[in-house]
C-alpha cells in the first residue's frame, strides 16, 4: 500500500479538479505544476509535450531552469537520454537516485541540472489511457532526500490524472464533435503522418499517402480551416457511392506538429448530382473554364455546358460562379486530384 504523505486529499481533488476544467492545455499546466509544488518543493518544474515525429519535446510549463538548460531539455539528445532511461515507456514515476545509469554520466545532469544547485528530482512519464505518450513531467530539489519514496510512490498514483489533463487530443476530440454523424476520423500531422483519432476508427481513404490527405492539406496551405468536399468511393452494389470528407484545422492549444482533424461521414443530399457533375462542380470551384474542363475530361465544349446547365438546376443557382460558392460551403464536389479514385 502507498504511504499517503500530509495533504494528500487535498491535492489530488485539486488535480482532478484542474484536470476537468475546459479550456487550452497550457493554462491548467501551471496550476498542476503549483499543486505539485505543495508536495514538493521545487527549484524547477517543467512538463513536455512530446512530438513523436521529431522525437523532441515541446515545453508547456517551466520554471526555475536556465535557458541552456530548457533548449537542451527541448531537443533530440534529451529525448534519445530518456529512452536510455526508460522514459519513454509506461512506467512507474523515476527518481535521479532510481537511474539505471550514475547520474554523472547523463548530460542533462551532468552538465545542466547538478551545476545548476540541483541535487535530487523526479520524472513522470505521461501516457493516454489508449497508451499514447504525451509527455513527460519534471520536477528538481536541491535537497537530495526529496522526494521521499513516498512521494515518488504517491505521484505514480496521480500520474494518469496528470496525462488526462494535459492530453492535446481533448480538444481535438471536442472539435470532431462538430460533425455528428462522422464514422471514421484521424488527426493529420505536419510531416503528412496520421495519428489515431479516439473515439473513431481510420479509413482506407485516411491512410498515409491518401490523396484525400494531399486535398486536405492543400486546403489547409489556402487558409481553409473548415473544409469539406466528397470523395468517391464506389461498392459493388452502388458504383456511384460518395463519402463526406471533413477537414478541421486543429485549436491552436495543441501541439504544433497537429495539424488538423480529418473525418468522414456518409454523404448527406447530393441534389440528384451525378459523379460526373460532382467532377465537373469541383473544376467550378478551382475557377476552371468550359474550355479546360473539355479538354481535361476529353468531351466536347458543348457537352460541359450541358452538365453546367443541369447542375445550374440542381443547385438552383442562376450563375456558375453561385453554384461554386453554394458548393464548397456545402462540401458538394468532388476535388480534381480525386475524381478519378477507383477501388
Amino acid at each position: 500500500m502507498v504511504e499517503l504523505p500530509p495533504g494528500a486529499a487535498e491535492i489530488v481533488a485539486d488535480i482532478e479538479r484542474i484536470a476537468a476544467l475546459p479550456g487550452d492545455v497550457r493554462d491548467r499546466v501551471p496550476e498542476l505544476l503549483k499543486v505539485l509544488h505543495r508536495l514538493m518543493p521545487t527549484g524547477g518544474s517543467m512538463m513536455h509535450v512530446l512530438d513523436p515525429e521529431r522525437r523532441e519535446f515541446e515545453a508547456m510549463g517551466e520554471s526555475g531552469y536556465t535557458e541552456a538548460t530548457l533548449a537542451y531539455m527541448r531537443s533530440s539528445e534529451h529525448y534519445r537520454e530518456m529512452e536510455l532511461l526508460g522514459m519513454d515507456r509506461d512506467r512507474p514515476p523515476m527518481c535521479v537516485r532510481d537511474a539505471p545509469v550514475p547520474p554523472g554520466e547523463l548530460q542533462s545532469w551532468a552538465e545542466h541540472l547538478e551545476p545548476a544547485g540541483f541535487r535530487e528530482g523526479i520524472g513522470l512519464t505521461l501516457f493516454s489511457r489508449d497508451g499514447r505518450h504525451l509527455g513527460l513531467i519534471t520536477l528538481h530539489t536541491d535537497d537530495p532526500a526529496q522526494p521521499s519514496d513516498a512521494i515518488r510512490d504517491f505521484l505514480g498514483l496521480l500520474t494518469p490524472t496528470l496525462a488526462d489533463a494535459v492530453d492535446p487530443m481533448r480538444s481535438i476530440v471536442t472539435l470532431s464533435r462538430i460533425v455528428a454523424d462522422a464514422q471514421w476520423g484521424v488527426v493529420l500531422t505536419r510531416a503528412g503522418n496520421v495519428l489515431p483519432l479516439p473515439g473513431l476508427p481510420s479509413h482506407p481513404l485516411l491512410e498515409v499517402g491518401a490523396p484525400v490527405l494531399e486535398v486536405a492539406a492543400a486546403g489547409l496551405r489556402e487558409g481553409h480551416v473548415h473544409n469539406s468536399f466528397l470523395c468517391p468511393y464506389p461498392s459493388s452494389d452502388d458504383p456511384g457511392r460518395h463519402l463526406q470528407v471533413t477537414v478541421l484545422a486543429c485549436p491552436a492549444s495543441a501541439p504544433p506538429h497537429l495539424l488538423a482533424v480529418l473525418l468522414i461521414s456518409p454523404t448527406r443530399d447530393l441534389r440528384g448530382l451525378t459523379r460526373r457533375e460532382l467532377e465537373i462542380l469541383g473544376l467550378l470551384v478551382d475557377g476552371w473554364s468550359n474550355q479546360r474542363m473539355a479538354s481535361q475530361l476529353v468531351i466536347t465544349q458543348r457537352t460541359v455546358a450541358a452538365h453546367i446547365e443541369h447542375i445550374l438546376d440542381k443547385m438552383d443557382a442562376p450563375t456558375r460562379t453561385l453554384a461554386a460558392v453554394r458548393a464548397l460551403r456545402l462540401g458538394l464536389y468532388v476535388p480534381q486530384p480525386l475524381a478519378r479514385i477507383r477501388r
